[in-house]
């Protein structure tokens, strides 16, 4: 199991999906304050009580994908399940950069200044490297795949 390098990605993906919960994904910078958006939720950063906008879609959908990573490690028996589900996996974390796409829109018209910045912070790529790494995985799984049934044509 251990062994397998789309293992290693998975589980790359299952540490980057606990990384998402504590770090920021984007900073607002107003003329007023600024704000930085998280897994759950959009807060002024001097004054964490403020909340300008809840946006747990995008922390549901990072728990969803985590999970659904360890899954798929721990079926490494059944090859074509491992792919339908990263597959699956795939279109998760499609819709978890789209959900942070909307909240980010919907943070920025709660701020109600005309002009706000954003950037981007470490959590903004974190999705980013789960769709490359979940890719890498399906990859991998198709040449294991591959390699066992050219052993079996041998046998």
């Amino acid at each position: 199991m251990i062994q397998r390098i789309q293992t290693v990605f998975l589980a790359l993906v299952v540490i980057l999906g606990v990384v998402f919960f504590f770090v920021p994904i984007l900073a607002f910078t107003s003329a007023d304050a600024i704000y930085v958006m998280n897994a759950y939720k959009t807060v002024a950063i001097n004054d964490a009580t403020i909340v300008i906008a809840k946006n747990m879609g995008v922390g549901v959908l990072q728990g969803i994908v985590l999970l659904l990573a360890l899954v798929i490690i721990f079926i490494y028996k059944n090859r074509q399940l491992q792919l339908k589900l990263a597959k699956f996996n795939i279109l998760l974390i499609a819709f978890q950069i789209a959900a942070v796409v909307m909240y980010s829109d919907v943070a920025k018209t709660a701020i109600h200044t005309a002009t706000t910045e954003v950037s981007f912070k470490l959590g903004a790529i974190i999705p980013v490297l789960s769709l490359i790494l979940t890719y890498l995985t399906i990859r991998f799984i198709k040449k294991d795949d591959e390699l066992v049934r050219a052993a079996d044509r041998l046998r």
